[in-house]
């Protein structure tokens, strides 16, 4: 198990001073690879500790140099027993330190932050490529769980069937909320033969396909810096306004 000392941190004095907020400690309840590229990790919520749909923290764990800290979109509702994590695995330090967690280790917790949150009374469209899922993830359980009375759609974007993110979940929230619709669409070159799903990259047709009867919904855009960038163009270009496009940029995406 890691465990963080006092020499560290101390719980509840920020890590990140500039930022403000209250640093919790806390601990793995699991931990597990959701593709063959992403991880994820579910962490016990702090008693005090509260967010919005979805907000961001900064996640802080023990690493062979010391603290590494990163800013991590929550992949869960404050609905939720828990708080989940997930990234797209890679070489750095952090990303080793994250996916060697174990049940029952330390890591330490910032925050909320951020303004990208659900508006829960006009209808919502989630555009999300690979583990751009994560916040948007917890939008949907939100919803679901409140029994909120809005339509909620998501195109999730992905190379491959088996880079499906939480797929089980969400197809779980469909089952229970029926406002609730995800639609897939696959990117790489060899998609199987049977997927009935929409092929190649997030387009008008799709974008057309996932808003249809909706009246006048929110888009909320997340993922890579370059997807989030193409996608926000592609909306303005079919004369979505400014005022109804949220979008997270997860930069720093292989870091």
């Amino acid at each position: 198990m890691l465990f963080l000392t006092s020499a560290i941190l101390m719980e509840s004095r920020p890590f990140l001073r500039g930022w403000g907020g209250r640093a919790f400690k806390t601990t793995v309840v699991s931990s597990r690879q959701l593709t063959p590229s992403t991880h994820g990790i579910v962490l016990k919520k702090p008693a005090e500790f509260s967010f919005r749909p979805v907000q961001f923290t900064f996640l802080g764990l023990k690493a062979d140099d010391g603290l590494e800290v990163r800013p991590m979109s929550l992949a869960s509702s404050p609905t939720r027993p828990n708080l989940e994590y997930g990234v797209r695995l890679s070489e750095s330090t952090f990303k080793r330190a994250f996916t060697s967690l174990r049940p029952g280790d330390d890591v330490l917790v910032q925050g909320p932050f951020g303004h990208f949150v659900l508006e829960e009374e006009r209808p919502a469209v989630f555009l999300a490529g690979g583990i751009g899922i994560t916040p948007l993830k917890g939008m949907a359980e939100y919803a679901s769980d409140k029994s909120l009375p809005i339509e909620v759609r998501l195109l999730y974007s992905n190379s491959s069937e088996g880079e499906i993110a939480y797929r089980s979940e969400l197809e779980e929230l469909e089952k229970q909320n029926p406002q609730f619709r995800v639609i897939y669409t696959l990117t790489g070159s060899g998609v199987a033969k049977g997927w009935k799903g929409h092929k190649g990259r997030i387009g008008k047709r799709q974008l057309q396909d996932v808003a249809d009867g909706l009246d006048r919904p929110v888009y909320y855009v997340c993922g890579k810096p370059d997807m989030v960038a193409a996608m926000v163009e592609m909306l303005s270009a079919a004369s979505v306004p400014d005022e109804d496009i949220r979008a997270e940029y997860f930069r720093g995406y292989s870091e």
